[in-house]
């Protein structure tokens, strides 16, 4: 699940490039998402933001990862099916070199990769991970509107701490009589997306999630990593701790989630590159202004760690893999120095049992 928000909206972004400007967290929507402000922005960022995150503090509300509807309304704009292709298209090109079979996704949230993975390869299964109640409900939930309940798995699990062979054994259950056999040498993809890869704060927990997607992955299989881009780590916003805001309407059920994305203060470690960062969601009527009913505003500090593509390199290698790719986004015509590079996309290799 997302508990680091790493692919940046463009949208709104004033200047010459996506990288001129401060960047904003984009799972706030395509076309509908919109900054508070085009520069960056403190807690400050409108006099109704002031007011609802305020509330949130005051009321001591929920967290940011407890509800999955305003998760969505907020985060769920991506092109999931594009994305989907994407990963096929790793596993085609630089992985075992057919599409995949399986897919193991970690912090898998309201499960958006492995539904759209099965959805778009016939006979694909896939095993769905994460450790959130509400989140695993929701995507069981997600499994059933979508008809795959033969076909993905959802799980509660650990990333830190998980078990490969559970989830291998998982997968082949539901695989077709003709692929089991190529499922069970491991998963064909692996991936922690949507930042979810930033909790690693501790380099233990890190190299022992890379050691047990090593475990989980097939000889030839591909492991997908979605990483703030370390351009953040140099171009000073880290450390002046500057915050952003934006919002996102939903047309259908007559609401808007503002959204913010750290606060002026936010606490960064320049030793382990751990920023502490407030998160937090309001959701209010369109036509009144007013809290909508049914949602609780949310806020939380939430512990992200912005890795260098040295660093993920060095834990690949230790964690028996290799890094055989880059991108700037979900987008194999997006490199890493691009200036329309929202994210660092890595990608690894096992090329061995």
């Amino acid at each position: 699940m997302a508990r680091s928000l790493a692919r940046w909206a463009t949208a709104g972004t004033v200047g010459p490039s996506p990288r001129a400007a401060r960047r904003v967290p984009a799972f706030g929507g395509a076309g509908d998402s919109r900054r508070v402000r085009p520069s960056p922005v403190t807690h400050r960022a409108s006099s109704s933001f002031v007011a609802a995150s305020s509330a949130t503090a005051s009321t001591g509300g929920k967290g940011v990862y407890d509800d999955p509807r305003t998760y969505e309304l907020a985060f769920g704009f991506r092109e999931f099916d594009k994305e989907a292709a994407f990963l096929a298209s790793l596993s085609e090109r630089i992985g075992t070199g057919r599409p995949p079979a399986s897919l193991l996704e970690l912090g898998a949230g309201p499960a958006w990769h492995s539904t759209a993975v099965a959805s778009l390869c016939p006979g694909a299964v896939a095993v769905a991970v994460d450790n959130s109640a509400p989140m695993l409900e929701r995507a069981r939930e997600r499994v059933a509107e979508s008809a795959l309940n033969e076909r993905v798995a959802v799980v509660e699990g650990d990333m830190t701490r998980l078990d490969a062979k559970a989830c291998v054994e998982r997968a082949v259950e539901m695989a077709p009589r003709e692929s089991k056999q190529a499922v069970a040498r491991g998963f064909d993809v692996a991936c922690v997306l949507l930042g979810t890869a930033a909790h690693l704060v501790n380099t233990e927990d890190a190299l022992a999630c890379l050691r047990a997607i090593h475990d989980a992955l097939a000889p030839g299989g591909v492991a997908v990593l979605e990483l703030e881009h370390p351009y953040d780590l140099f171009d000073g916003q880290l450390t002046d701790a500057q915050g952003d805001a934006w919002d996102r309407e939903d047309v259908t059920r007559g609401v808007k989630v503002l959204v913010e994305w750290g606060r002026e203060g936010d606490a960064f470690d320049v030793a382990t590159h751990v920023v502490e960062r407030t998160v937090g969601f309001n959701v209010l009527d369109v036509a009144t202004g007013a809290p909508a009913n049914g949602y609780v505003p949310a806020e939380e500090v939430v512990s992200c760690r912005v890795f260098t593509a040295p660093e993920v390199d060095l834990l690949a290698r230790l964690a028996g893999m290799r890094v055989c790719a880059t991108y700037g986004d979900m987008d194999e015509d997006v490199r890493l120095d691009s200036e329309e590079a929202h994210n660092m996309l890595v990608v690894l290799k096992k090329d061995h049992q």
